[in-house]
């Protein structure tokens, strides 16, 4: 092993979702990690039984806040289709994280605020110290995303609208991947950019009848993640302080260079 490749014959489990893990995995295999994919979660669009009443008051909303990535697409998508100039949108943009931010920017617009840390936790915080304020609010989300930052801003009196505009699934066709890899690999580590992604690797080890996972280093992208990790029992030992996948990549690198000294 060298200090260049401290992942170096590392095998890294990745459970990120199919399109979203390209650099993460680039960044693994850079540190010489050996890279085990088996995506488990995928996103799909959702009809909101409330989407008639979000889109007729579109125009009455100050701030639209993005809190993912896939909030961001599958909002402008679903306005596509209903065939909406999506361009002459007036609200002010609020984003979560500068990945949101970037994909905002795809489409013409500029994220006007983003919290100090990219969790809805952080932003809930700024929005009680009134660092940030609004009048009328829609958040676009998916269908497992918290109400932490609508509670906030509603204990605010602040109007805020929620439009779950996509869903997360569990790819079937993924479990048997996984089980068939955890039965015949040594996985070094375990990475988990989601709660889903650990309630699905939860349910899949439990159906196979898999418990020894004590060799496993686990890595969570961040505290909601690290949180579901602890309700399962599972001990993470990589957290970062920012909460992308760059730092998360950057973190397990960082821990096997320790380990390494």
């Amino acid at each position: 092993m060298t200090s260049d490749q401290p992942l170096l014959g590392k095998h890294v489990l990745v459970t990120r979702p199919r399109g979203q893990a390209d650099s993460f995995i680039d960044k693994i295999k850079a540190a010489g990690g050996i890279v085990h994919f088996v995506p488990l979660i995928a996103f799909r669009s959702f009809l909101d039984k409330r989407e008639k009443e979000r889109l007729q008051q579109l125009s009455t909303y100050d701030w639209i806040i993005l809190t993912s990535k896939n909030g961001v697409d599958f909002f402008f998508r679903r306005l596509e289709e209903k065939g909406i100039e999506w361009k002459s949108l007036q609200a002010r943009f609020a984003a979560i994280g500068t990945k949101t931010a970037a994909v905002l920017k795809s489409y013409g617009f500029q994220a006007e605020y983003i919290p100090e840390k990219f969790s809805a936790d952080q932003f809930a915080e700024e929005i009680n110290s009134d660092r940030f304020e609004a009048n009328k609010v829609l958040i676009p989300k998916g269908n497992l995303a918290r109400t932490t930052i609508a509670d906030a801003l509603r204990e605010k009196g602040v109007a805020a609208d929620e439009w779950v505009v996509y869903e997360t699934y569990f790819p079937e066709e993924e479990k048997q991947h996984l089980i068939d890899l955890l039965k015949t690999e040594k996985t070094d580590v375990l990475t988990f950019t989601s709660p889903s992604a650990i309630r699905h690797f939860m349910e899949s080890i439990q159906e196979a009848g898999i418990h020894e996972l004590k060799q496993s280093v686990i890595a969570c992208i961040g505290p909601v993640t690290k949180k579901e990790a602890d309700h399962f029992g599972l001990h993470t030992l990589v957290c970062p302080d920012t909460y992308t996948s760059e730092s998360l990549a950057e973190e397990i690198v960082r821990y096997f260079r320790k380990e390494e000294d």
